[in-house]
């Protein structure tokens, strides 16, 4: 344990001395290649570097979806972005808005950028907050802070934006300690120096453990997710309005199109837009390809620890390391000490004294953290692992930070000291840091929101500035509002007001008889509890469940571009034809 905050500042050594790198390097002369390393971390921050292999740990199949919906933005920037947007002649995606448009879509465009890298600050100080609480043995609030402050001490050494160079040496570092303990089990296990060739043996052996598992009742049938069954946590629509979310939102993303499509040369280089788009692609699939890999090796050891059938009091150091943070449960308990796993399971109505895979929760989040431990490659590379991540989301949270400044006008201040942007990026990080201590849901889930915040507001009116010359501003304001409209009220009613939003809505929700009747118990007891501890606890039971129930046609609020993203494409096309013409330069 003693060594790790050495990691925790090597973590901040590699972000500071980026910071510095910002400070004392001018862009000048940038390859496609150096760009396309920028370009690939600026788009798999904190969130997703930390998130992805644990959505295919938890979904299986399903979470392929967030490795596809990347990989598809990428497609998406290189094929509609890059060849227009360079010869916008704009500083931010704001002023591109402003400029293409007129100053009310800019003023919305203004609020969907906010919002939606507001969403995305969240998600990077989560990250951090896990990172640096994991390395310094501290709860996750202490984290939170520790990455807020030093997030703030990155800013003022180097100002407001990372360079090209800094970004494309910080995927390296990512790239690195993601791929350094893959490379090693793969080698030790298989043979095999390359993941995700080794991968396929590995999804094999973890089919053969599952029907182990349930035939020694080591596994719920109910609860049991094949890692190779496809549509068992996200219907087919779902799947598919995931991955749309994840790639209209990237090829949206303020923060990524300001550094790369709209940097100011003269004249505009869009050949080099398009490389880097390319680039980021090829070297961004070194590692989304590699995040399945990472699950399956955990999860092939989880399921062989289950099956040695483990006593509870001989469970893994590494559960109640994780367990302290709120991230692992047995028998329905934080796994704190043996103790309380053994008194929780020892409660059950089919009571236990060794691990079953029914009675453990790993949240998603902890998952690429604690793999190194998990398959037994030892401390060293969780700590490489999380000092990448710290340092990841301290250098790329100025990406949000800056769209954010931008978008309230801060930009446009001038002078030697600029105390103006600086006290916005202040202010900024102080209320994220405060979100992302309430954690009001997972890393991975709060950056697909802001992606898809960022679909549904930018996207339709993006892209129609770019191509259809006939788009004026009318139809860009009526997209705009439009889209962000649904988004922010479906995701946050069904997310926030489940319960409210169920009791209007359940003629068109997917819930089945069996989960209504579910919902009116739960809402009874939740009603005829007395008030206190009791009924905080049935409201807890009420709203979690109403949260999984919650939609409209099956749509979960993942999948949200599926309902924003029309809405507001037909909102542009129509106002937009009934409207005059708008004179562009």
């Amino acid at each position: 344990m003693a060594f790790q905050p050495v990691f925790f500042a090597l973590g901040l050594a590699t972000a500071f001395g980026l910071a510095f790198l910002s400070r004392r390097k001018a862009e000048g002369r940038v390859s496609s290649a150096v760009r396309g390393l920028a370009l690939a971390a600026d788009s798999i921050s904190a969130p997703f570097y930390l998130g992805l292999a644990g959505a295919v740990f938890t979904w299986g199949y399903d979470g392929l979806a967030f490795v596809l919906g990347l990989g598809g933005g990428y497609f998406l920037l290189q094929l509609l972005v890059a060849p227009l947007l360079p010869l916008a002649a704009a500083n931010s995606v704001s002023d591109y808005f402003g400029k293409r448009y007129g100053r009310t879509p800019r003023v919305l465009a203004s609020f969907a950028i906010v919002l939606s890298m507001a969403a995305l600050l969240v998600a990077q100080l989560i990250a951090a907050g896990l990172a640096g609480a994991q390395l310094l043995q501290v709860n996750y609030a202490v984290g939170v802070a520790a990455a807020a402050v030093a997030l703030l001490a990155c800013i003022a050494i180097r100002g407001r934006g990372a360079t090209v160079w800094a970004a494309g040496v910080l995927f390296i570092v990512m790239l690195a300690a993601f791929l350094g303990p893959l490379v090693h089990f793969s080698t030790s296990n298989y043979g095999v120096p390359i993941p995700q060739i080794a991968y396929s043996n590995t999804v094999w052996q973890i089919q053969s453990l599952e029907e182990a598992l349930l035939e020694q009742d080591l596994a719920d049938p109910a609860v049991l997710k094949p890692l190779l069954r496809p549509f068992l946590s996200l219907s087919p629509v779902n799947f598919l309005g995931l991955i749309l979310g994840l790639a209209l939102g990237l090829a949206s993303l303020p923060n990524v199109l300001s550094r790369h499509f709209l940097a100011p040369t003269v004249p505009p280089n869009v050949h080099a837009a398009r490389w880097s788009a390319v680039f980021a692609l090829l070297f961004a699939a070194l590692l989304i390809t590699a995040a399945p890999a990472l699950a399956a090796y955990a999860k092939l050891s989880l399921l062989s620890l289950v099956a040695d059938r483990i006593a509870l009091a001989d469970l893994p150091a590494w559960m109640f390391s994780f367990g302290n943070l709120g991230l692992v449960e047995i028998c329905g308990r934080a796994a704190t000490d043996v103790a309380a796993v053994t008194q929780a399971c020892s409660g059950l109505p089919d009571a236990t004294t060794v691990l079953r895979l029914q009675d453990l929760t790993l949240d998603p989040d902890m998952i690429t953290l604690a793999a190194p431990e998990i398959t037994g490659l030892g401390k060293a590379w969780l700590g490489a692992l999380a000092a990448a991540a710290l340092a990841a989301a301290l250098v790329t949270a100025d990406g949000p930070l800056g769209s954010i400044v931008d978008a309230l006008g801060g930009s446009d201040t001038s002078g030697a000291t600029r105390w103006e942007p600086l006290a916005m990026a202040a202010a900024a990080v102080a209320v994220a840091a405060v979100a992302a201590v309430a954690r009001p849901a997972g890393m991975l889930t709060t950056a697909t929101w802001a992606l898809t915040l960022a679909a549904a507001g930018l996207f339709p009116a993006l892209i129609a500035g770019l191509w259809w010359r006939r788009a004026n501003a009318a139809g860009a304001a009526a997209a705009i509002l439009a889209g962000l409209t649904v988004a922010i009220l479906y995701i946050g009613a069904t997310r926030f007001f489940a319960v409210w939003f169920f009791d209007a809505f359940s003629s068109l929700s997917s819930a089945g008889p069996m989960a209504s009747e579910t919902f009116d118990d739960l809402k009874q007891a939740w009603t005829a509890a007395a008030p206190g501890a009791a009924k905080d606890a049935a409201w807890l039971a009420l709203d979690a469940h109403a949260q999984s129930i919650a939609n409209l046609w099956g749509i979960k609020n993942l999948a949200t571009v599926i309902l924003a993203v029309p809405a507001g494409i037909v909102s542009l096309i129509v106002v937009t034809l009934l409207t005059p013409r708008q004179e562009t330069a």
